[in-house]
């Protein structure tokens, strides 16, 4: 460096310098400014917080609608739900107030620096923000929605689980905030090998203790189970050879990082598959018109879509012009008639409550069971149509065989044969008797 280089260096030094007062007044300043900013988005978040919960529950209503789940949060105290809005609202106006903050942060650490070392952070700085963004988009769209898939799969049938708002608030913003905050490693690795702090070196033979200590976190920011901890740590390895790469870049490097990032892709993939098409033990295959469900333990009637799937123990209603199909993980199909309510206990065991339903099986050694207000039908394989109602349930073999059940009586029903089940008798109209009989008893009172 030369004598006038030197000389230019110092001046810039002189004219950047403060006192450790002016320092602290100045920081102090630039935190005012963020508190402010981020009160002033608190505040505007507070009117749109019912909004604003819609959109944070959209990977809990992924998970459970796969599951074949009731959607509602739970709160278990009336202050709760207040306080689960204050940490939604302050989180959300920190996400809002943050290019600002990082704009605070940058007046107050620049006239420390140097032009060049400026010239890094600048370029730092909405870089970050960016990474900062796609990190909470990652977990929002990918790792949220399937480790909550993943943890509500592992329950088994015959669980309910009771999710508060406060427990899905905290649970869903401590992993957005900090896959965030994750996404900025690359940039933190290459601002710190520019500015000589940290070589490239030192990274690559810290790699060991980096993968270590990336799982520790992961295992810290994520719920105790493998998948989301494992699902957290991959992204963070990819990082972390990617801010290697970038602040050396090498053909190695190059290669080292796509086997890494194929791999990872591979088994996001496979994740992906085995999620997707994994569900309860019963599938909503098409939806006409109106179709509700009733979920084990509920007491309200919830409108449902195209292609979910449903646990054991829900009931289907359908309206005047409703119509669907269902399919259990044993292989049997239910097509389901306009005003019709039926009750699956199990994939080997629906109720009938009223309308008409078409069965279709192969041929299994246990036999599926419905239900009816008027006795039981069993059937082995082929196709059967019933149609219940409250005095009367019609039997159609359409192929194969069926057993009923009435009254403590079995009777084979043919392929192609049809049968009416009564309990107690054919149906009558007892009004037309009761009239009968009052005309008989008013005539024989007359001839008396």
């Amino acid at each position: 460096m030369g004598k006038l280089e030197t000389e230019e260096v110092i001046d810039e030094i002189e004219n950047v310098r403060m006192s450790l007062g002016t320092h602290l007044e100045e920081l102090r300043r630039r935190v005012v400014y963020s508190i402010i900013a981020i009160v002033f988005c608190f505040v505007v978040c507070w009117f749109f917080k019912v909004q604003i919960l819609d959109i944070a529950k959209n990977p809990h209503k992924f998970a459970m609608v796969k599951a074949g789940l009731s959607t509602e949060l739970q709160v278990l105290s009336y202050q709760e739900g207040f306080y689960a809005y204050m940490k939604l609202c302050f989180i959300t106006s920190v996400f809002l107030a943050y290019p600002f903050i990082i704009y605070q942060i940058w007046q107050f650490v620049s006239v420390g620096l140097y032009k060049k070392e400026q010239k890094y952070v600048l370029l730092f700085l909405p870089i970050s923000y960016a990474a900062f963004v796609v990190g909470g988009l990652f977990g929002y769209f990918l790792l949220i929605p399937f480790g909550l898939q993943f943890l509500i799969g592992i329950l088994g049938p015959g669980i309910q689980p009771i999710i508060t708002m406060g427990q899905y608030v905290s649970f869903v913003f401590m992993l957005t905030v900090a896959l965030g905050l994750v996404f900025q490693l690359p940039l933190v690795m290459l601002l710190l090998s520019k500015i000589r702090f940290i070589t490239p070196d030192k990274f690559i033979a810290w790699r060991k203790y980096a993968i270590l200590v990336i799982f520790i976190i992961a295992a810290i920011v994520t719920p105790p189970d493998p998948f989301t901890q494992t699902m957290t740590a991959i992204p963070m390895i990819v990082l972390y050879e990617l801010g290697i790469l970038i602040s050396r870049p090498t053909k190695k490097g190059f290669i080292f990082l796509g086997a890494i990032v194929g791999g990872g892709a591979i088994l996001l993939a496979a994740v992906f598959f085995y999620l997707t098409h994994k569900g309860g033990e019963i599938g909503l295959l098409n939806a006409q018109g109106n179709i509700q469900v009733l979920h084990p333990g509920g007491k309200e009637w919830k409108q449902v879509s195209n292609r979910i799937n449903f646990r054991n123990g829900i009931t289907l209603k359908t309206g005047s012009e409703g119509k669907t199909s269902i399919s259990t993980k044993k292989g049997v199909d239910v097509g389901i008639d306009a005003n019709t309510e039926v009750h699956f206990h199990d994939a080997w065991k629906i109720k009938l409550k009223t309308g008409q339903v078409l069965i279709s099986m192969k041929e299994s050694e246990v036999p599926f069971e419905i239900d009816t207000p008027n006795g039981r039908i069993r059937t082995n394989k082929g196709t059967v149509n019933i149609q219940a109602g409250d005095f009367e349930t019609i039997v159609t073999a359409v192929k194969g065989e069926a057993t009923l059940l009435v009254e403590g009586e079995e009777k084979k029903l043919l392929e192609g044969r049809q049968h009416k089940m009564t309990i107690g008798g054919e149906p009558v109209d007892i009004g037309a008797i009761i009239n009968w009989s009052e005309g008989v008893l008013t005539k024989s009172n007359e001839k008396k």
